[in-house]
């Protein structure tokens, strides 16, 4: 005979409950002790159908989504999911959106975050077409999370360190946050066609929408990350990349033009700040705008099924905002089918300098290069000397010049001074010998950084030189000169005036001699350079005419502060020798201590301050030599 069949291994039948508090309590009751097997039961396998319930259902389900519980009850979790998934497919999805927003408002982890964003597309997807102001509700709650996320540490990584900054758990993790809400965006952006001839003014308040929350995400976290991929040596895409590679492409959907969009937004944040509101725009200027007062106003039932008495849509885009955008079509070429090739580079410069000067003055690391290589491209464009001295009504110009020099000044990471360095005079080569001069004139007056000074006053000496070369072949060719004579900056009272500020010591002979002496070497070689280039006899430049005033004012002091300098350092290099105490290093006795960024540097040894006091030696040496060559040059001619 054969064995009876075993009950024992058969799972006990769970009944369907048809009332529905108690049908509630017990899948509470299943919740609360983790039972993933009955609460399978009552939801999926008895296909519940008690909409009455799927408020709470959600709410207590939902709480249970949560890092936590992915880690140590996985198969919990899933059902979690599962059964969530089930009531959005079945329930009224307006009230299932309600109750899942209830639950986004008050992320705690990534996690849950991810798991809700499908359950809220699902039912997004499932209202009516007509779902702009739904839609905009829920954007706003899910991408609160995103905004909420801390940005990188703002590390100063140099070269391959770069890559360094890509496995940052905190990059990491916004890559992983970014993807998922722009796959959440996705399909809602493929269904919107904005060059269909069926898009309605209902399509065009979804387009604006979905326009208004992808925007944001090129300030926060794209501006904050490095962006870069260079095809010959970057091996693979980082997350980053990918995240903006997808951000751009959607946004490609939504908008047709990406200058005007850029404009719009300029001008949009000049309305606000000047504290005009209600103004009716010109429309042939700001096109773009109409869809954004279409949104807000002349609606009725018929047109639109997601019905409010009031919505206030603005289309808020911040300056780190479009910077981002600008930076990635025109350093990194992504989107720029949509950026029209019909404008002149100068006007693109000129457009562009606002955003530059943004990013520039931002001291965080990938924003600030993000200014520095946009700045790069934008200067690229414009032929040398093609901008007049007007085009320096611009303020900003000269924004972007001082912006330029605090990062080569003040910035701790060696790639961005060197790059700052490269962009500071070719953007002033764009303009004629005018907008030079001005410049020069602007920057000698304004700033006191020797080295600054110095790196200037050879800019300088090369349009001096330029001058010469030119005040020569006028002269040579004045028989048959037919042209009208070309206006020159560098020559006569505008010669004297630039060499007054450029030949300048702050404290006369008292000047310190070692820490100007940058401004001080540029200065004697570019006297050497003019004396032999435009000798006495010729005097093209006039500059004869005002040397008596450069011996005064400059050369005389020159030569007693170096003589009181050099004497001061042998002074003290002597001391060190017979172990005597230093003027320069302290005396004994005295604690002297150096920090830098809060790290305190060893004291030096004496063998140390002696090589130190060697090299200023040297540079006084380097400086005498070069005036006894100028007063050499200058007795020769007189």
């Amino acid at each position: 005979m054969w064995a009876p069949e075993s009950t024992e291994l058969q799972p006990p039948v769970i009944e369907k409950i048809g009332d529905p508090d108690k049908l509630l309590a017990r899948i509470i009751e299943c919740i609360e002790e983790k039972d993933s097997l009955s609460l399978k039961t009552y939801i999926l396998e008895h296909k519940l159908k008690e909409e009455s319930i799927f408020w709470d259902l959600i709410l207590k389900i939902g709480a249970c989504v949560t890092s936590e519980n992915n880690e140590s009850n996985q198969g919990f979790f899933d059902i979690c999911n599962r059964c969530l998934l089930y009531l959005v497919k079945v329930g009224n999805p307006k009230e299932i959106l309600l109750a899942l927003l209830e639950q986004v408002d008050n992320f705690i982890d990534d996690v849950k975050f991810r798991c809700f964003l499908p359950l809220i597309q699902t039912t997004l997807l499932r209202i009516p077409t007509k779902l702009f102001h739904s839609l905009d509700i829920a954007l706003e709650t899910v991408s609160a999370h995103l905004r909420s996320l801390p940005v990188p540490e703002n590390v100063q990584l140099e070269g391959e360190e770069i890559k360094l900054f890509h496995a940052d758990k905190t990059v990491v993790r916004l890559s992983t946050i970014l993807e998922s809400f722009l796959e959440f965006l996705e399909p809602f952006i493929n269904r919107v066609d904005i060059l269909s001839e069926n898009f309605t003014k209902t399509s065009r308040q979804e387009s604006l929408v979905l326009k208004k929350h992808l925007i944001r995400v090129f300030d926060h976290p794209l501006c904050y990350l490095v962006l870069t991929y260079n095809t010959e040596h970057d091996k693979a895409q980082s997350d980053s990349r990918q995240c903006a590679e997808l951000a751009v492409k959607l946004l490609c959907r939504l908008e047709t033009d990406f200058h005007r969009f850029i404009r719009n937004a300029k001008l949009q944040a000049k309305q606000a700040n000047s504290h005009v509101k209600n103004k009716l725009l010109d429309v042939e200027e700001l096109d773009n705008l109409e869809n954004e007062s279409l949104a807000a106003t002349n609606t009725t039932e018929e047109d639109i099924a997601d019905i409010v008495e009031t919505w206030d849509f603005k289309m808020d885009i911040t300056p780190l905002a479009y910077g981002c955008l600008s930076y990635l079509i025109h350093a990194e070429n992504l989107g720029v089918d949509k950026f029209p090739f019909i404008y002149r580079h100068q006007y693109m410069l000129e457009f562009h300098l606002d955003t530059m000067s943004v990013l520039l003055k931002n001291t965080n690391y990938p924003i600030n290069y993000k200014g520095l290589v946009l700045c790069q491209k934008m200067v690229g464009l414009v032929q040398n000397g093609a901008m007049s001295s007007e085009s320096l009504d611009n303020p900003g110009f000269m924004l972007v010049i001082n912006d330029l020099i605090d990062i080569m000044i003040k910035c701790p990471v060696r790639d961005h001074r060197t790059l700052a360095t490269h962009n500071f005079p070719m953007l002033i080569k764009k303009f004629d010998c005018g907008g030079r001069y001005q410049i020069y004139l602007n920057i000698l007056s304004s700033c006191s950084h020797s080295g600054l000074k110095g790196y200037l006053i050879t800019f300088i000496k090369n349009d001096i030189s330029e001058t010469i070369k030119e005040l020569k072949q006028m002269s040579q060719d004045l028989k048959s000169s037919s042209l009208p004579e070309k206006e020159s900056f560098f020559v006569g009272k505008r010669l004297h005036r630039i060499l007054k500020l450029a030949l300048a010591l702050p404290e006369k002979e008292t000047t310190d001699m070692l820490e100007n002496s940058d401004q001080i070497i540029s200065c004697l070689n570019m006297l050497r350079f003019i004396i032999l280039a435009d000798p006495k006899a010729l005097n093209s430049t006039g500059f004869w005419d005002f040397l008596p005033q450069i011996e005064k004012d400059f050369l005389a002091p020159l030569r007693l502060g170096l003589d009181l300098s050099k004497a001061h350092y042998k002074l003290e290099q002597e001391n060190l020798q017979q172990g005597k105490d230093s003027d320069v290093f302290g005396h004994k006795g005295t604690e002297l201590s150096l920090s830098v960024s809060g790290m305190n540097l060893p004291e030096m040894n004496k063998k140390e301050k002696l090589e130190l006091i060697g090299k200023a030696l040297n540079t006084h040496y380097v400086m005498h030599s070069l005036v006894c060559r100028v007063s050499e040059l200058v007795d020769l001619h007189k």
